[in-house]
């Protein structure tokens, strides 16, 4: 799910580049006075704040443990937001007092990328809600937290096609699918969508997918024509239907419930009609 990244530090370049590692997957804030700091921590909700060890406070330097001790104060609000340091130099006395300001992680400067990114997630995810953590075995996010990504999307104006992906078995005494065929499924659902794509995994064996900007009827029939054809040609061995409910926003409904429920009743006809196929409700 997507974060609100706050970044503090007077090295610009610093902003920057944490705005593009992030692109796409979170928000980033950045700050570089304390003043500037303190006005996005009490505008937004910040899940994560990474700082260099000083930056300004007007025209003075300023402390960032200054800072954090106050973030840090018995009775603040801010007090359990999970702190990055990003130093320089990783001395002794900066280790010594990052541990003493619940700091959970320090990282030398500069860092690469691709460590930095993976540390960021990897905090994320050590103070995420439990339900956040996406599914064990296919590292999708749960289908909690799938809806409320689509649900911002569709609230900030974005449009496309709401798709439930249903597997079940030919037997109806064989009630679980196995992880591999999540996985293949996984696998081909991704080939088939680019990273703008919302793929989230549900409990008993599918998966909700949104699409943005997909919105013709011809289009969307293809394309769920070619993940059924997929999916039951890789995993013909497991005895498996698929059945895929379509909904389009606006269409079919402007916020998440109104289309999740068009689309449950799409993929209810699905089933109606014999299965291995894919419905609208109506169009």
């Amino acid at each position: 799910m997507r974060k609100n990244i706050l970044t503090v530090s007077d090295l610009k370049n610093f902003h920057y580049v944490a705005e593009a590692v992030f692109r796409g997957r979170h928000t980033v804030f950045s700050a570089e006075t304390e003043s500037d700091a303190h006005a996005v921590l009490s505008a937004k909700k910040i899940n994560l704040i990474i700082l260099t060890p000083s930056f300004r406070a007007g025209i003075k330097p300023q402390s960032s443990f200054k800072f954090l001790g106050e973030l840090r104060a018995p009775g603040s609000r801010f007090a359990e937001v999970p702190v990055i340091l990003a130093a320089p130099a990783v001395t002794p006395d900066i280790i010594s007092k990052a541990q003493k300001h619940k700091v959970s992680e320090v990282i030398k400067l500069p860092f690469d990328p691709v460590v930095f990114s993976a540390k960021i997630e990897e905090t994320l995810l050590k103070f995420s809600h439990p339900r956040e953590h996406p599914d064990i075995i296919t590292g999708l996010p749960k289908k909690h937290m799938g809806e409320l990504t689509i649900a911002e999307l569709l609230d900030s104006g974005k449009k496309g096609t709401l798709m439930l992906i249903d597997l079940d078995h030919y037997s109806f005494a064989c009630t679980n699918i196995s992880g591999k065929a999540l996985i293949t499924c996984r696998n081909i659902i991704q080939e088939e969508t680019d990273d703008k794509a919302v793929l989230a995994v549900m409990k008993g064996g599918g998966f909700v997918l949104f699409v943005p900007d997909l919105r013709d009827r011809e289009k969307i029939e293809s394309y769920a024509a070619r993940l059924i054809e997929k999916i039951l040609e890789r995993i013909k061995d497991e005895k498996i239907y698929v059945s895929i409910g379509l909904a389009v926003s606006e269409r079919h409904g402007k916020n998440y419930e109104d289309l999740y429920l068009a689309c449950d009743r799409g993929l209810g006809e699905a089933r109606k009609h014999g299965k291995n196929m894919a419905k609208f409700y109506r169009w």
